[in-house]
């Protein structure tokens, strides 16, 4: 019998994704073992550290492994790397009844708006938050372009299956109106201007109280769907206000491309897994003092402990 769950992992310590074909091809996998694990995918967010989604299935830990292996075989091919992607843990979280499931949503697609990420939800590119909704409200979603089966086929792993329904933008990715539960997602809000007004309100003891009329277990708080501590909490709760995102910071997709594109090719490298930990830490110095970027973002962005 197929059931809610939020599904996340995490890698903290290293990013998941260092380009848009990264992030395109985890779509694409998320499709394809959504497709052969007979699971309904929801609403999903990609972070560079972590991933969020909303599904219904009988075997939901099944199909969060098999894709995270998937995911982790075209990373280390990609950039000649070896061992597990991020964290050893996968967080499972079942969910009953229609306001707790709302309410899992709502935290899903706001991830970019609680990571400062972008400053509304519905700016964040990587996730459901587009979909929802999109031709009532004008939103502008990926649409999917004519494509032979034949010529999708070379954006996926050999051998790769998927039914006739499901269709690729022009930039060889599946389309998620194509192949998620976009409607699905829908009736949990109701309305456009519902939705719309979830995207947007702030986080307070209301999202408890609304979530006790489902009579249905404990309800969900942000601190349950971002396992992470207070301070980090409080700092996304901050996020949601909009003010703290800024145009002009490097996010961590802007810091890989300036390491893959530009600094590790000094060293005649291809791949920031190629360089020495000399070299990394020569290339750190130039992201602090030329760039003045976190320790942390450029730890996580070059791979550093």
């Amino acid at each position: 019998m197929k059931e809610s769950y939020h599904i996340c992992f995490t890698s903290h310590n290293e990013v998941m994704f260092r380009d848009e074909e990264d992030h395109g091809m985890f779509v694409n996998l998320m499709a394809l073992r959504g497709f052969a694990e007979d699971t309904e995918i929801i609403v999903d967010a990609e972070m560079s550290t972590h991933v969020h989604q909303n599904v219904f299935s009988a075997r939901p830990m099944r199909y969060a492994s098999n894709l995270r292996m998937s995911y982790t075989r075209y990373f280390n091919h990609k950039y000649d790397r070896k061992g597990r992607l991020g964290e050893k843990y996968t967080f499972l979280l079942k969910v009953d009844g229609p306001v707790h499931q709302m309410v899992l949503e709502n935290y899903i697609l706001r991830q970019g708006l609680h990571h400062a990420a972008s400053a509304t939800a519905l700016g964040y590119p990587y996730c459901a938050v587009r979909e929802l909704f999109a031709q009532d409200i004008g939103l502008q979603a990926d649409l999917p372009v004519p494509m032979s089966r034949s010529y999708m086929a070379t954006f996926l792993p050999r051998y790769a299956e998927f039914p006739d329904q499901y269709q690729m933008t022009e930039k060889g990715v599946f389309a998620r109106s194509s192949f998620m539960e976009i409607r699905r997602a829908e009736q949990y809000y109701i309305s456009p201007r519902n939705y719309l007004y979830q995207m947007n309100r702030l986080t307070d003891d209301s999202w408890i109280q609304e979530q006790l009329k489902d009579n249905s277990g404990k309800p969900i708080s942000l601190a349950d769907i971002e396992h992470a501590d207070e301070h980090s909490i409080a700092q996304m709760l901050k996020n949601e206000s909009g003010r703290l995102f800024s145009r002009s910071r490097l996010q961590d997709l802007d810091v890989c491309r300036l390491i893959d594109n530009d600094l590790i090719r000094s060293y005649g490298a291809t791949s920031v897994y190629h360089l020495t930990d000399s070299q990394k830490q020569k290339i750190a110095r130039t992201l602090s003092y030329d760039f003045h970027l976190p320790q942390h973002q450029i730890r996580r962005c070059l791979v550093l402990g």
